[in-house]
């Protein structure tokens, strides 16, 4: 029996939108309660209205980028 091998389809990469805690702490290389501590001061903005907080992974990146949201001291 010849076995054909299934066309695939091409791999499209998704672009991650958000970031878990664990996740956020990694890219920003501090530890869990120091990201709880930046939503706290509002310096990070999780995803409204989910169970578990994720945070934009545009806001990890304008975080190291310097970029402070206004409101913040």
């Amino acid at each position: 029996m010849i076995s054909q091998a299934l066309p695939t389809a091409p791999e499209s990469p998704v672009e991650r939108l958000t970031y878990s805690v664990a996740e956020s702490a990694t890219a920003l290389g501090v530890s869990k309660p120091t990201i709880y501590r930046l939503v706290a001061r509002r310096m990070l903005r999780p995803v409204p209205g989910l169970r578990h907080k994720r945070i934009p992974c545009r806001q990890i990146a304008a975080l190291v980028g310097g970029h402070v949201p206004p409101g913040v001291n």
